[in-house]
Order: structure tokens, then sequence, then C-alpha cells
């Protein structure tokens, strides 16, 4: 498995080196196509497990899926870098090894195939599919964005005018701060109006300038069923819940997988892991799951670095209207699953700024801005050598005129880490996964126990138990909503033409749920049966729930 992080790879590069894991660890490795972009290609998961212990689909699961937004492209790199590391250690490492003979693992490296290819291979920038929606979004007249300079980047134009909100601030010329409100112009200060680099539709001549949404307006993060709403209430929310092609291959599987006890999306950017709830406050999560995410947050953060917070208490920016339809909501609300989403890559952070709840920053002020970008572009000088600020540069404008050209690198700066900082981005989060493995749920059975009745009769007895740390439907969510199976026991090879008969007991039944060290209740359970039979007669216990996985034992009447 040729492959580096020192850079980002494309759609054929990643399909490769997926094939490739396939080739060198065939008894691990397995891709499936999953559904088909807008554009035509494949979406591709690579499932990890030990086939030789048995399918993945009777092994608890994790899934992690990257790239729901096109230009997250380091989400796809740390799902790469943490399939490389698990197929690198295992046989090598003992928890690896462990937990790929024991579990499963699904990955997603890439939902937006095509827009994904567009960002990397194009100056333009965009937040899911290439699939135009709404359908009118660019007949407008405004300004469009494009890299008039022809330099492979679209930045911002400043635009000299004596109404423009906008000055140089006084402390680096490179910044741009706000002109006060009580500003009335003094002599010898210009001012601007900032814009996106690009070209505008039907100019006529007027500043300043409206600029248009993108045509591809479609947001993947906002095609959930769970309080789904119409583009009126939600932007790019779609014609209806999985309407893209990408989002219904993935909310398809993950309602073929009912083994799936952990998501993880990867997205970019702020150096947060995020859980639920997205709509409420914490104090309306069932409080057995809140101390959950609470216990497994502390691990993420010592893992990762990053703090595991409430998407609607420290990333939603107004509370009074929260953003709706994520897979936060319908993966965790709906399905019961123990979701998380990580925003990669965090330039402040990097920087020495704090964190701070998202919904206070709309109160910030602008003097305290300035200081935050001011210690941003401090650390680009010390550290990353002044490269992910582009100096401000003159230019023609076929329609403005004379323009300056520049500001932060928007791809490889802003939204993702420079190439040469994507390994350690990857390194850290990768790890988190394996954590997620580890807290499944996984039934076992305790040593079985036969005793003979005397004329052919035997009491069989065992004990059913859940080792994990979550109980066996995973959260109480679950349970809420139903979607956890019950532990299910059975007996194969009585009651048939030859060998042992039951005579009491259940040769299938239901024995509810399992707790685990979480909580959830005993995580154990024991069953007896009578059986007639003779001496060295054989039968097998198969326990199962889908999210504990299944297991066997072979009784020998003795």
């Amino acid at each position: 498995m040729n492959i580096t992080f020192d850079r980002y790879h494309d759609y054929e590069e990643v399909r490769r080196f997926l094939d490739d894991c396939v080739k060198e660890h065939p008894s691990l490795c397995r891709v499936e196509v999953i559904g088909k972009s807008y554009q035509g290609r494949d979406i591709l998961m690579l499932e990890i497990t030990n086939h030789e212990t048995g399918p993945g689909e009777d092994k608890p699961a994790i899934y992690a899926d990257g790239n729901t937004h096109a230009g997250e492209v380091t989400g796809c790199e740390v799902i790469l870098y943490t399939i490389k590391h698990i197929l690198d250690g295992y046989g090598k490492d003992p928890q690896i090894t462990f937990l790929v003979d024991t579990r499963t693992f699904y990955f997603v490296p890439r939902i937006t195939v095509d827009g994904s290819e567009y960002y990397l291979s194009t100056p333009y920038m965009l937040r899911s599919s290439l699939h135009p929606w709404p359908q009118d979004a660019d007949e407008k007249p405004g300004l469009y964005p494009e890299d008039i300079d022809g330099n492979g980047k679209i930045l911002t134009m400043r635009v000299k005018d004596p109404d423009g909100g906008w000055k140089v601030s006084d402390k680096d010329p490179r910044l741009m701060v706000r002109r006060r409100p009580d500003e009335i112009g003094k002599p010898g200060e210009t001012y601007y109006n900032l814009y996106v680099e690009g070209l505008i539709k039907e100019f006529d001549g007027d500043l300043p300038i409206k600029q248009q949404p993108s045509r591809f307006g479609i947001d993947f993060n906002r095609q959930y069923p769970t309080n789904w709403a119409v583009y009126t209430r939600q932007r790019g929310s779609g014609d209806y819940p999985f309407s893209e092609p990408e989002m219904k291959a993935i909310g398809d599987f993950y309602l073929s997988h009912p083994n799936i006890v952990s998501s993880m999306s990867y997205h970019t950017s702020g150096g947060y892991v995020l859980r639920p709830l997205c709509t409420e406050k914490d104090g309306s999560m069932d409080s057995r799951d809140l101390d959950i995410y609470i216990a497994i947050g502390e691990i993420a953060e010592e893992v990762t670095g990053y703090p595991c917070k409430s998407v609607f208490e420290w990333f939603t920016y107004d509370q009074k209207k929260p953003e709706v339809g994520s897979d936060l909501e319908w993966v965790y609300e709906t399905l019961g699953v123990l979701a998380f989403e990580t925003e990669l890559w965090d330039m402040r952070g990097r920087a020495g700024i704090p964190k701070k709840p998202l919904p206070s920053l709309r109160t910030m002020s602008w003097k305290d801005r300035e200081e935050e970008e001011l210690k941003i572009l401090k650390w680009n000088d010390e550290v990353m050598g002044g490269r992910l600020f582009n100096p401000w540069k003159p230019f023609e404008h076929p329609q403005l005129g004379e323009v300056e050209i520049g500001g932060w690198e928007p791809k490889f700066g802003r939204q993702n880490p420079p190439p040469e900082l994507l390994e350690e981005e990857c390194r850290k989060n990768a790890l988190f996964n394996l954590t997620r493995a580890a807290i499944t749920p996984r039934l076992a059975m305790e040593k079985v126990k036969v005793a003979s009745l005397g004329g052919g009769f035997y009491k069989v007895e065992v004990v059913v138990k859940n080792e994990g740390y979550l109980p066996s439907h995973a959260t109480f969510q679950a349970l809420k909503m139903k979607q956890a199976k019950p532990v299910r026991v059975l007996l194969e090879g009585v009651n048939g033409e030859a060998g042992p008969v039951l005579v009491s007991g259940k040769e299938d039944q239901e024995i509810g749920h399992l707790g685990g060290r979480a909580g959830g209740g005993d995580p154990k359970r024991k069953i007896s049966w009578v059986v007639r039979g003779k001496e060295g007669d054989k039968f097998t216990i198969v326990a199962h729930t889908p999210r504990a996985g299944k297991v066997r034992a072979e009784v020998c009447l003795r």
C-alpha cells in the first residue's frame, strides 16, 4: 500500500489504494460499491475484519466517512491513514489484532466523489455536489467566483470605495478591519469593499456588488431525514431527505447494517469532536447516554487534542434557528447509534487562540476579531514562513478597473491543513477510531455446563454475557426508538431426525438486552435446557444481537 500523507489524493488514487488493501490483505479487506454519484462515479466502502473469525455482519461494527462536503478533503485522508494504520498494525499490535478479529470497520473515504474531484482539480470551491440546485441559482445578475488573475486560486478582491465598509489595519497592512460606525471619513484614509475574486454577470457599473450564491447549492449534511426542512427554512436541504444519490447510498448503507454501534463523520475545520444534540441542550438527552458521551469524549480529547462538545451548545451560531438535517440528528436521534463528527484542522488553535462556543462569536467585538487575526498572521509568519497569506497585489479587473487581490489561502490554509501538516492531523485523529471500536458491546459465553440426569436426559446450562463497555443496545436512544434487537439465543442441531431432542426450555428465545460497564443492567444472563439424547451427541448454542455480534458454543453430551 504505497501511500504518503504529505499531499491530498484524487479519486483514482483513493480507488487504487483501496484495491491495493484488498490485494495485500485479502482475508481482512473487502471493497464494496455502495452507490453511484450524480456524475456516475462509484461510492466506495472498505470493510476491515478478520473474515476467518466470522463475517463482518456477525460482529459489532464502527463506521466512518469523509468528504460529506467537497472541500473538506482532510476527512478522506484521515480515513485512508486509519485504514493503513490498522492494516500495518494487524499481527503486530495486540490491540489492533484483537479488534480486527472481533469487530468490523466500515470506511467510506469520500462521499462527495464528484465535488471533491472538482475541488482538487480546479480553483473553485463548493459545498457538496455538482448537481445544480436550485435550478435557477446562476441566472441572476451579480458576482460569481472566478480565478481572474490566473494564479490557480480564488482569493479576495478589495475595491476602493469612499463609502466602503473596510479599511487597512493600522497594526498590519495585510489585515482588513471594519470601518467604525461613527467614522465619517478621515482625510487620507482609503476605504474598500471586499468581494470574492470573480466576474460580474450583467454588470451595470453600480457599487456595491451583490455576490450570488453558488449554483451548486446542495449541502449533503442537510439531507438526513431527522428534523429535515425545506430550503426556505434550511439552506442546502435539497428537494427531500436523501434526494441526492450519494446520500441515499449512505442512508441505505446504515439501514442495511444494523451492527453499526458508533459512527464518525469527518469535516473541517475548527478542532472539535462534536456530538449530539443538535437542536436542544444536553438536558434533553437521556442522562445515561450523556454520561457515555462525556466519558468517551474525555478519551477523544486525550487522543486528538480536540474537545468533545455538543453541536447545539458549542457549534451553533444561532440557537434560535439551529441548522437541521445533519447526520448526527438521524444517526443518533433516530437510529440510536453513538454518533460523532470531527471538525479537523484548527488554524486558530495553532495560533494560540482559546476555543469559544460559536454562539459567543456572534457578539464578539471587531477589535477582538482584529486581535485574533493578528495572532493568526503572527503564527503564519513564524511557523509557516508567511506562505498561507497571499499579499495584496494590484490587478486591472476587466469590469471594475483597478482592484487588489490577496488574502488567506482558502483551500489549504483556512479550510484544510497545508500538506506539510496533514500527516500529523491524520495520525492523532485515526487513533480515536480504535477507541470507538474498543467500547462496543461484545457477546461471549461462559463455559457451558452439562449434567447427566440419568435415563438419557441431560441438563445444559450456559451464561451469556456482554464483555463490552456499552450495553448490547449501544445507546438508550436506540431502546427508545426500538432500533436495537434484543439478544436472541437459539439451539442448532436439536429436534432433527437424529441427535438430541429438546425436552424443556426454548429452542429459540429472546433474553432481552445485556448491560455493559457503562450501565444498562446485568451484563450476564443464565439459560438452561433439558435435552434427551445419547452420550456423544452434539448441538450448538448460538447467541446473537446485531450490535454485540454472534457467538457460538458447541455442546457435547457426556
